[in-house]
């Protein structure tokens, strides 16, 4: 979050061009799918929440987005570059604030597997992968994306590291 915090407006929503999203998109993004592994953890854990803070809270209304037109799982994945350029966030607190709970969803979900799950294949996963394989994926995941924030943030002329 630090790094989304330093920026001013202006460079939070920076766009280096069609295929490098800004800072705002890349930190919704990356919420978006911890907020999705969080609630399929939930559910299928039989844990309570078992929707995403997105949809609890109406996030997607309040921010005037149309559900179902942000790409696979409303999450940006698969949207083509020029919808994806087109996303108007909110003020960057509110982006930012949304992406801390639904990253504080996403860890308190992932502490509640119990160890003796974390081997065992996820509930309807189509790929056969286990519990650990996607909380690895989704670190995988943010890790990229950290490193696509620092680039824009070097694009910028800005210095200093995403997890510094």
């Amino acid at each position: 979050m630090t790094v989304s915090e330093g920026l001013n407006a202006d460079q939070f929503t920076w766009s280096a061009g069609p295929s490098l999203h800004s800072v705002a998109w890349q930190l919704w993004h990356s919420a978006r799918w911890d907020d999705f592994l969080a609630a399929h953890i939930n559910r299928d854990l039989g844990r309570e929440p078992q929707a995403q803070v997105w949809d609890r809270e109406s996030v997607a209304e309040r921010w005037s987005l149309v559900p179902g037109s942000l790409g696979r799982r409303d999450a940006g994945t698969d949207l083509a570059d020029e919808d994806a350029e087109k996303i108007r966030f909110p003020a960057q607190g509110e982006v930012i604030d949304y992406a801390r709970r639904a990253f504080a969803f996403s860890e308190d979900a992932i502490a509640g597997i119990p160890d003796g799950l974390l081997l065992e294949v996820a509930k309807g996963d189509p790929d056969g992968d286990t519990n650990l394989d996607n909380v690895i994926i989704y670190l995988e995941h943010l890790s990229r994306h950290l490193g696509m924030i620092e680039s824009i943030r070097g694009l910028q002329g800005l210095v200093g590291s995403s997890t510094r």
